[in-house]
């Protein structure tokens, strides 16, 4: 029964039920309440694995196109994703040496001591993303993870650094946020926020604030990205389909058949592996709201009654409305900066992440936003470009020098974080790390 016991709790989606089970009951919720949202909380994490589980899938045979395609040009090219979900998704569900318990416990631990810090300190914010809060919980404890501690020094060192992370950023993301709103009833809570402020930095260099790009007219047929679920399977669709004809090109069609389809047409392979693709990271996403949906309310509350005039730091999207040109903008900057990174890095020999729409959207699209804030509509292009280009060099960084340690043994193989809040920290306390012989 022991035994049993210590399984259950070990497993990632039984330690999230159980610190949804803790937030609600510290909020005195009905007997009821306190169940469906534990149970749904248990759900949206299974739901979640079944979403990695697709998209890996469909990722493995995506990559296997580039590299036979691609590797006899440059012998040392590698592809992979960039999808932040993905890793922690991956890496919780794989489990490999506890990191699914670490990652959940320092959410839980992180966020006790933002609140503490968003107490104690003037940086009076509630950061209330809660994709943004399971991720980089997830990105600091594989960090830590990946230096051989335990699991209590890994939760214990990965919460600090965690609940700071949630404290500061809103904080000096907000002289540019007021800008943008021209008011001061939020803040900005999203891992991008390193690279915005660099897009700000840069817009004030080149560019006029009061040349702003609203008063550009953009094509209103750009708007069909903003849909996710188009977005992703348009960018996925192009991906596969290059993948696939370069492999052609090197297999020759039955080489292809024999190599990488298992016999299925290279259209239709492609094709479907794209739209798997979709389907995985619609499905992930859904589990993520799910848990999300249960979890957020149960530290917002705690925390609300906590910090009394604390401000909520939210998820990206609260700025679109203040700045939709820009926001189009970006997401053409941010394109290009990425088909400029790409082959840079091939030439170089790192690997390459593949394009993302999302980066382009919902990153590029914030960086042009913040940029336009400061610098006009020049500051809205290079903000978007500025934050792919660099971007795509910070993650293939990272992927290649295996900043977060191996990925593939922790179940994640040929995927890597986007955000630079995650990255950048990782980079330098990895580089400490380094110096020290860890």
């Amino acid at each position: 029964m022991s035994d049993v016991l210590v399984e259950l709790i070990a497993m990632p989606a039984v330690v999230l039920g159980i610190i949804a089970l803790i937030g609600l009951i510290a909020q005195g919720k009905k007997v009821q309440a306190i169940v469906l949202g534990t149970v749904k909380t248990v759900l949206g994490v299974l739901i979640m694995e079944l979403g990695i589980d697709g998209i890996i899938g469909a990722i493995e045979p995506i990559q296997q196109m580039y590299q036979e395609g691609i590797t006899p040009i440059l012998p040392d090219f590698e592809a992979f994703i960039t999808f932040d979900e993905g890793v922690v998704g991956a890496v919780q569900a794989g489990d490999v040496g506890q990191i699914g318990a670490a990652i959940a416990w320092t959410m839980f631990f992180g966020y006790i001591i933002h609140i503490i810090l968003a107490r104690i300190t003037p940086f009076k914010f509630l950061y209330l993303t809660g994709h943004m809060i399971w991720v980089h919980a997830g990105a600091f404890a594989i960090l830590f993870h990946s230096f051989g501690l335990s699991l209590f020094w890994t939760v214990a060192l990965a919460s600090i650094v965690d609940g700071i992370y949630m404290t500061v950023a809103p904080a000096i993301a907000q002289p540019v946020i007021r800008k943008i709103t021209d008011q001061d009833e939020f803040g900005f809570a999203h891992g991008q926020t390193l690279l915005n402020l660099l897009a700000a930095w840069v817009g004030k260099l080149i560019g006029n604030p009061e040349d702003t790009a609203e008063k550009v007219k953009v094509p209103e047929g750009l708007n069909f990205f903003r849909d996710m679920a188009i977005s992703i399977s348009v960018i996925m669709i192009i991906v596969a389909m290059v993948g696939a004809l370069l492999a052609v090109g090197q297999l020759g069609v039955e080489g292809f058949l024999d190599e990488i389809s298992d016999g299925q047409s290279w259209f239709v392979f492609a094709l479907f592996q794209a739209l798997a693709f979709t389907a995985g990271v619609l499905v992930l996403l859904q589990g993520v709201r799910m848990l999300i949906g249960e979890i957020v309310p149960a530290f917002k509350g705690i925390g609300e009654r906590l910090i009394p005039g604390a401000k909520p730091a939210l998820d990206v999207p609260v700025i679109f409305p203040y700045a939709p040109n820009s926001l189009v903008i970006g997401l053409i900057g941010g394109t290009i900066g990425q088909f400029v990174a790409i082959p840079i890095l091939a030439l170089i020999g790192w690997p390459v992440a593949l394009p993302s729409m999302i980066a382009a959207f919902f990153a590029s699209g914030a960086g042009a936003i913040f940029g336009n804030a400061t610098g006009g509509k020049r500051g809205a292009f290079a903000g978007g470009f500025i934050w792919c280009f660099v971007g795509w060099f910070l993650i293939s960084f990272g992927y290649h020098f295996q900043v977060f340690g191996d990925l593939g043994a922790m179940e994640a193989s040929g995927l890597f974080f986007t955000v630079p809040d995650a990255i950048v920290p990782g980079i330098f306390i990895w580089l400490i790390a380094k110096l020290f012989g860890v």
